[in-house]
């Protein structure tokens, strides 16, 4: 079962590196979803990470379809993220704080990844959004394990 859990953090991993990894990727277009990598060119980590660069602009909120299917990925996709990191880490008190962390290193990571790629950027906002639903998705299962873990002390005190 361990390794089941580590691989399955891994291709999530590589998944999300893929598609960060993609120029021009749009979630509602499948026919956008397999391209070769460009760099930007005279894209550094200072032209990314110097503000005022395009890192700190917050989103251009709207209600089209590419949009919130492009947030709902990064819900579901990050927030899978820090539950699989939660299950490979040995369970303690600590356990949920790694998890987050980790998740949200790789989120950052993933953005700065992103902002030297064609027809992508990365943002500040994105590695908030991804950070709390990792953190959420870890809290739900922290919920979780814990009301299981009292029904089973129930059941074994009757």
């Amino acid at each position: 079962m361990k390794n089941v859990r580590k691989l399955l953090l891994f291709l999530v991993l590589i998944s999300i590196f893929y598609a960060s990894n993609t120029p021009g990727i749009k979630a509602t277009d499948p026919t956008t979803w397999v391209h070769s990598p460009s760099l930007k060119p005279n894209a550094t980590l200072g032209t990314i990470l110097v503000p005022p660069s395009d890192f700190y602009e917050p989103w251009e909120l709207d209600s089209s379809a590419e949009f919130i299917a492009r947030k709902l990925a990064h819900f579901l996709f990050f927030g899978s993220v820090g539950l699989l990191f939660l299950l490979n880490l040995k369970p303690n008190k600590k356990a949920p704080w790694l998890a987050s962390v980790f998740a949200a290193l790789f989120a950052f990571t993933d953005e700065i990844h992103q902002a030297f790629i064609v027809n992508r950027d990365g943002r500040i906002m994105d590695v908030v959004f991804d950070s709390l639903a990792a953190f959420l998705f870890i809290l739900i299962a922290v919920k979780i394990r814990k009301k299981r873990s009292s029904i089973i002390h129930k059941a074994k005190d009757c």
